[in-house]
């Protein structure tokens, strides 16, 4: 029996490892993304171009740090407290709010558009306000399980 616990945590330990192997991995793909789009945006002239590289190099520059906020979490640095929520709680449903505005906004130009350039901006710009909103709906709900009476 000793021995069946003793596997298993090491398995875990083994698994946790190559976790964080994997994690930093990814965080040097990031970088290679990153040097590529620079490398994209010093060669061209094309402002649209520049742009769409501009925005996948930012990007994977935040990709990078969620990364290393992944490996944080592991170890235990980065915690989630009610308190830290209860703190913020108005502040998260107000911006909510504002994030709701944008998708609406983005959904309205998206529609009176006809140019295929713009409405790919658009695209671009309505699936991000989407991924805020869900973001944030998502720490809601953090909340919601933090504090299971609210």
């Amino acid at each position: 029996m000793r021995e069946e616990i003793t596997m298993v945590v090491n398995d875990m330990v083994e698994k946790t490892v190559e976790f964080e192997k994997g994690i930093t991995k990814w965080q040097e793909v990031e970088d290679d993304t990153i040097a590529s789009c620079d490398e994209i945006i010093r060669g061209t002239d094309n402002e649209l171009v520049k742009t769409i590289a501009g925005i996948i190099l930012a990007d994977s520059s935040r990709h990078k740090h969620v990364l290393g906020v992944i490996k944080d979490t592991l170890d235990g640095t980065v915690t989630l407290t009610p308190e830290d929520l209860g703190q913020i709680s108005e502040l998260l449903d107000t911006h909510l709010e504002i994030e709701k505005q944008s998708i609406e906004m983005a959904m309205t130009q998206y529609e009176n558009s006809r140019n295929f350039v713009v409405r790919h901006l658009l695209t671009y710009l309505l699936e991000d306000e989407k991924k805020h909103y869900k973001m944030l709906s998502q720490l809601n709900d953090f909340k919601k399980h933090l504090y299971p009476y609210a």
